[in-house]
């Protein structure tokens, strides 16, 4: 950008404009770098700071392209001389950390450097944290039959296939929501409501500074009530905000005049706007970062972010179209799509707030199996000892229960009387 800054060349911008979209679409890697490096109950929290912080950056950078300020033709390249800077700023500090442990245990086998990396995160004096997480890697390490899973293998598992529907789910959910189309129409949009340029642009500050409140307390909150409850929360608030465009279109639409049509769009990109902040962009690297095994995470990464990355391209790309011809039947199709989404994550996805990455693996298993027959034996009951695979089991009596003293048994132990 700053090349077409100093050279004229348009062709610069839009590459640096390319570039950055690459950008985005990588944030899936911190995600669930994050989640690997922190602990199981601050998974989440960590995860949703990172949004968080984002868009209360956002909020704070975007009043500076105001025409007023440096929104000029003779100062826009300060933004991304300040970008760069914010960009330096933290590879000089990240070069540092270490990487996932979980990558150094699982991957790299390396314990030593596994044990260092969860020091490094968790703090001096957390011996007992540290003896757990790496039991829970040795659990997951048991289980993996192989170091990568091609996307043919992961469909033909049970398991795997189950998660990565789960996953893809809420990847697809920030297609149909009306992110995409706000970020590149939502000014034209508010201007054929009939708002001025200046009133839509100040309308768009108050959107973002109205719903800022929720990126303070989503971090609490995806730890606090789940993740079920948020990622359905979120899709619901995209179909409402569907349904808020969709009205002020269809008065756009008949030639209804009123300023009840743009309050009507703004009230719905509120809505749109907390759902944003409330993590709908980082819904898919939060589940895959908790119930994805480790060698079924890149894969399912790259078929659950480059399709709907080239969807929404489309997307964009004939939103003119679509709106011309269709109108506001558009908006309310868009509106279904993100309701029928909400309620297939409401019935299928399963809680995951504060457990072990194996035992929610173990319930993905119970779950993807609790339709088919069990097997009762002849002297007792078979349960099953692996997460991933059903193949290893051994025998209980109907009288007997398992006694398990280990330091993740004792975790879940307390975690269960807490809740």
């Amino acid at each position: 950008m700053l090349s077409a800054h100093l050279t004229g060349f348009c062709e610069f911008f839009i590459f640096g404009h390319f570039i950055a979209g690459v950008v985005g679409g990588l944030k899936v890697v911190l995600i669930i770098y994050m989640a690997e490096c922190s602990p199981d109950n601050k998974r989440g929290l960590s995860s949703v700071a990172i949004n968080s912080g984002g868009q209360i950056t956002l909020l704070l950078i975007t009043p500076l392209c105001l025409p007023t300020l440096i929104g000029t033709d003779d100062l826009w390249f300060l933004l991304p001389c300040l970008t760069a800077l914010m960009a330096l700023l933290h590879l000089s500090i990240a070069a540092f950390f270490p990487q996932s442990p979980k990558q150094l245990y699982i991957q790299k086998r390396d314990e030593e450097a596994a044990r260092k990396s969860l020091r490094f995160y968790y703090g001096d004096n957390k011996d007992v944290e540290i003896d757990e997480a790496i039991f829970e890697m040795d659990a997951e390490n048991a289980s993996l039959r192989e170091d990568s899973m091609k996307i043919c293998g992961i469909l033909k598992h049970d398991d795997y296939r189950f998660s990565f529907f789960l996953v893809f789910i809420c990847a697809i959910v920030p297609v149909f929501s009306a992110f995409n189309i706000k970020t590149q129409y939502f000014l034209r949009l508010l201007i054929s409501y009939g708002l001025t340029q200046s009133e839509a642009t100040t309308a768009m500050l108050i959107i973002s500074a109205v719903s800022v409140p929720v990126c303070f307390i989503a971090p609490i909150l995806i730890e606090r009530i789940g993740r079920r409850p948020i990622f359905v929360t979120i899709t619901l608030l995209c179909t409402v905000e569907w349904i808020g465009l969709g009205l002020a279109q269809t008065f756009t639409d008949f030639g209804y005049e009123s300023s009840l049509i743009w309050l009507t769009a703004v009230g719905g990109a509120i809505l749109g706007q907390m759902a944003v902040n409330l993590g709908l962009l980082i819904m898919a690297p939060i589940l895959m970062s908790e119930i994805c095994p480790h060698n079924t995470r890149a894969t399912i990464s790259l078929y659950t972010q480059v399709p709907p990355m080239a969807i929404a391209a489309v997307e964009v790309t004939i939103f003119p179209t679509l709106r011309g011809t269709f109108g506001s039947s558009f908006f309310f199709f868009c509106a279904i799509a993100c309701f029928a989404m909400a309620i297939i994550l409401y019935m299928q996805m399963l809680e995951t707030a504060g457990l072990p990455i194996d035992e929610i693996l173990q319930n993905i298993t119970m779950s993807c199996r609790h339709t088919r027959r069990h097997t009762v034996g002849t002297f007792g009951i078979r349960v099953f000892n692996e997460y991933g695979t059903m193949k290893n089991y051994f025998y209980l009596d109907d009288d007997d229960e398992l006694d398990e003293d280990t330091p993740v048994q004792r975790k879940r132990s307390n975690t269960v009387s807490m809740f």
